[in-house]
């Protein structure tokens, strides 16, 4: 079961694949010539939502670089996040080392294009939902970010903290003077003591 959109999706890129193949086979070149249609790029969402349609099928996602590269011998994870989501890449340790700059809070990642295998449940992975990439190419250089400094935030965090120490020494005082008279009424006789 899957939604119309994703289904339409899905068979879109299998007679594309199958047109590619064809004409590829026929002219006698390998099966990986660039297809003369335009690669339509495909949210997480849409792979996330019809997983089941896109099982095996290539995909071309487009997002940002983040977290981490996670190299493992000859290959490496890369995550690449769009505006509904993010998704692991399997991809060569080589492509993965061309990415000059991954998402993080003070950076903007490279934005990538990759095509690749979709796996729904990767049998080579545990049963995670990933890409294998066949095509990695950096659309957009990342950049640093800047996050302004505001007066006004730091002004509103020292009188909050403020606030709280006071609040916090005020309860300290009230607590110490309550002992101080129970301890009174204890030495006293008074108050205090429960028998039978």
């Amino acid at each position: 079961m899957c939604g119309r959109r994703a289904c339409a999706l899905a068979a879109a890129f299998q007679i594309m694949g199958l047109a590619v193949s064809v004409g590829a086979w026929a002219d006698g070149a390998s099966v990986q010539a660039a297809p003369t249609v335009p690669v339509q790029v495909v949210q997480y969402e849409a792979l996330l939502e019809g997983a089941r349609a896109f099982d095996g099928l290539k995909a071309t996602i487009q997002g940002e670089a983040i977290g981490q590269v996670m190299e493992r011998g000859t290959m490496a994870w890369v995550n690449v996040a769009d505006q509904s989501g993010a998704i692991g890449v399997w991809m060569s340790a080589e492509e993965a080392r061309s990415i000059s700059m991954l998402g993080s809070y003070s950076c903007r990642g490279d934005e990538l294009r990759i095509t690749g295998t979709f796996h729904r449940a990767c049998v080579e992975h545990g049963g995670d939902m990933d890409i294998h990439a066949e095509t990695v190419a950096i659309v957009r250089a990342g950049e640093r970010v800047a996050h302004p400094f505001s007066v006004a935030r730091q002004v509103a965090a020292a009188l909050l903290s403020l606030a709280a120490a006071g609040g916090l020494l005020l309860l300290r005082s009230r607590d110490g003077k309550r002992r101080a008279l129970e301890s009174k009424g204890a030495k006293s006789g008074k108050g205090g003591g429960h028998g039978c």
